[in-house]
């Protein structure tokens, strides 16, 4: 029998934890001496400490140890085990890397001479969900709110959202034409509705941040978001959205907030210039 010090160093651990595992009944003592209380361990012990450690070190809690070795797992279990916690890991790096980059592509965006003010952006997948839409050319953004009109006059309101959505298929250049697709949310699928397109929009990943006032200000982050792309490496990969959410009134809110999408798809190998401004940057606000 090897007193606690003399098993704590030889199984390289401290005394201390190995009182915490007796505690928390991971590993006991092979005898306790009556009169004094002193812990003693067996020298076959040492395989159970190296399970602790061994689990320890793949990233499992000390209570998930415990059941693990209260368990007994036959090699075919353990792998199933080992197996689970290998994507729990990959997961857990992916997102690590993901906010690596961001944390870069934000700092090169700022040192690229973004505005001082540069807006948090972000990037998600944006959930399938069902749609009605009505896309017409305009010769100015503000004839959009005639286009959601006729929109919302043709669609029972029961079966929509509060949000709106544009999809902007082309800006304010070129022919000076806008090709603009108004949208809003159903809350279930309906029936096709004559004039009008009812679809399931697609799960798509998108670069996105939040305007808060009017258009006269969104130009700049329209050009935050510009910067941030090219920073981070992507491309855009469809038409850029809006999504315009209703501001209670009850909390005094007054200015409107639009949330700016743009559908994004990594691009491999491309530099990472902060200073270069993309095509698709929007005009014409």
């Amino acid at each position: 029998m090897l007193p606690i010090s003399e098993f704590a160093r030889a199984g390289n651990v401290t005394v201390r934890t190995l009182r915490f595992y007796d505690e928390l009944g991971l590993l006991s003592p092979a005898h306790v001496v009556p009169e004094s209380g002193y812990r003693r361990y067996s020298p076959t012990q040492f395989a159970r400490l190296n399970q602790i450690q061994a689990f320890k070190d793949m990233g499992f809690s000390l209570q998930e140890i415990r059941e693990l070795l209260e368990r007994r797992l036959a090699p075919q279990e353990l792998c199933a085990v080992l197996e689970a916690r290998r994507e729990v890991l990959r997961k857990r790096v992916r997102d690590d890397t993901g906010r690596l980059e961001r944390i870069e592509a934000r700092l090169n965006g700022i040192s690229a001479g973004g505005p001082q003010s540069y807006p948090t952006i972000m990037l998600r997948s944006t959930p399938g969900q069902s749609v009605v839409s009505l896309r017409e050319k305009l010769q100015s953004y503000d004839q959009a709110d005639e286009l959601f009109k006729t929109l919302e006059r043709r669609v029972d309101p029961r079966v929509l959202y509060d949000q709106r959505g544009a999809i902007f298929h082309r800006c304010l250049d070129g022919d000076g034409e806008i090709d603009c697709e108004a949208v809003r949310f159903l809350k279930h699928p309906v029936a096709a509705i004559r004039g009008l397109k009812v679809y399931e929009s697609k799960r798509t990943r998108v670069a996105f941040t939040y305007h808060y006032g009017s258009e006269d200000s969104i130009c700049t982050t329209y050009q935050s978001m510009t910067i941030w792309i090219a920073a981070q490496g992507y491309q855009l990969s469809a038409a850029k959205r809006e999504i315009y959410w209703p501001v209670p009134e009850s909390k005094g809110e007054t200015s409107p907030l639009t949330e700016i999408q743009f559908p994004v798809t990594r691009l491999r190998g491309a530099a990472q210039n902060a200073r270069q401004k993309p095509s698709y940057l929007r005009s014409g606000l």
